[in-house]
């Protein structure tokens, strides 16, 4: 039983290191937004976003270890659910910082590189790009010449405007369908 808790303990301190390792690289490449240039930039989720699943994380570390230090006490109100709860909370919160970080679209001149967790780097030209549609809540789904879904952009992201006028600049077909 001891351990078990043990196990958990440790496998809390190093969700807790790559945790802040993410966080340290990703905070590495920031960028002033002031400063951001209409030919290179990246469109990357909102910096709240990242935040709030960084609390979520160390809330979930927290919680687990209370609740460790309650179960080892004896307390008989405590269970290893709470346990499990409290770790797979806090596993939530850093996979919601890794997509953070990872997630976005890297525009360089007339070049675009999509970035998703889980996925392959997908390069290629803005002129490969075949149809914008913007949805009920603003979304921006880029699809490619062949309809096939590239990425889906929220409305809320950094860089988002700067994107959209690139691509109606470029002529392409942009439809919104909050108009329809």
């Amino acid at each position: 039983m001891i351990e078990t808790i043990i196990r958990y303990i440790v496998i809390a301190i190093v969700l807790g290191v790559i945790g802040e390792v993410i966080s340290h690289l990703s905070s590495s490449s920031k960028t002033i937004d002031k400063n951001v240039s209409t030919t290179h930039y990246k469109v990357k989720a909102p910096a709240v976003l990242k935040y709030v699943c960084m609390s979520q994380f160390i809330l979930g570390l927290i919680m687990f270890l209370v609740f460790s230090y309650f179960y080892l006490k004896g307390n008989e109100t405590v269970e290893m659910g709470h346990l499990y709860v409290s770790s797979i909370f806090g596993a939530i919160g850093l996979y919601g910082v890794a997509w953070a970080s990872i997630w976005g679209v890297q525009v360089d001149d007339s070049q675009l590189e999509i970035h998703r967790i889980f996925h392959v780097k997908k390069v290629l030209c803005i002129t490969d790009i075949g149809q914008v549609i913007i949805d009920k809540k603003d979304a921006m789904i880029l699809y490619d010449k062949m309809g096939k879904k590239l990425i889906k952009i929220d409305a809320l992201s950094d860089n988002y405007d700067h994107l959209l006028n690139l691509l109606k600049s470029q002529n392409i077909e942009i439809s919104n369908k909050h108009l329809k």
